[in-house]
């Protein structure tokens, strides 16, 4: 395809899941509160995930978000919200669980944190004008801000914007998120925060098959790094200088 509108069943499901990313960004921000936790059930958001377009992984995983919301109830007592808040610092402020949410510590043999992926993410959103509001207090390659970038692609509605948003996916989401996930899902002790850990993990994979079907160019997720041998060289990639589809 060279420039052609995007068909409508892949636009609907694309918008779709677009705006479920941006539902799991708010929950991987900051901790919830009781106003988001009773919107959250009042407008039914994970029902409306789990029967939309996304694949059957996306509904169970969002199923698990309903069930986790329903455990929780309408009128959340501050003993629960203490919890959440604290099982929210321990995923993504203290790293109480030693599982980072940032690209650069699981794509570099040294673990640390604002490497090299980190300025290569903020070559991609200085591309599209975009930059983060405080890197010294939240990375730009943080969760978060990857994610957001992502869905600000998926809205574009353009060839080369889609095309950026799989290449993205590959060297800087997919590449670590979803062993983020993973691992984290296996020690969080809240069900809200194990679900969102699944269902971030279904969306994203959802995306990169949508995407894949609608540029034609297989994946080609970048591997995280052998700490018992050097990386392999890889080609500088550009952003917004894929071929049209």
């Amino acid at each position: 395809m060279t420039g052609e509108p995007i068909p409508p069943a892949q636009a609907a499901r694309l918008e779709f899941l677009a705006d479920a990313l941006d539902v799991l960004i708010r929950l991987h921000d900051r901790e919830v509160d009781r106003s988001l936790l009773m919107a959250m059930q009042r407008h039914r958001v994970a029902q409306w995930m789990a029967r939309g377009p996304g694949t059957p992984a996306v509904g169970r995983a969002a199923a698990d978000l309903e069930d986790a919301l329903s455990g929780i109830g309408l009128q959340p007592d501050a003993v629960l919200l203490d919890a959440l808040a604290a099982e929210y610092a321990d995923i993504y402020l203290t790293h109480a669980y030693r599982v980072a949410p940032c690209g650069s510590v699981w794509l570099t043999e040294d673990r640390l944190e604002r490497q090299l992926p980190m300025f290569e993410v903020r070559d991609w959103y200085a591309h599209y004008d975009i930059t983060v509001p405080n890197w010294r207090r939240r990375a730009d390659d943080h969760l978060v801000h990857e994610l957001q970038f992502v869905s600000f692609l998926c809205r574009q509605g353009t060839p080369v914007a889609v095309a950026d948003a799989a290449r993205f996916l590959d060297l800087h989401v997919l590449s670590w998120v979803p062993q983020f996930c993973v691992k984290g899902a296996g020690l969080m002790r809240q069900p809200l925060y194990r679900a969102l850990a699944r269902l971030t993990a279904a969306v994203l994979e959802d995306l990169r098959s949508l995407l894949e079907e609608m540029t034609g160019s297989a994946r080609q997720v970048r591997a995280l790094p052998d700490p018992a041998r050097p990386e392999p060289e890889e080609n500088a990639y550009v952003p917004g200088l894929a071929e049209s589809w």
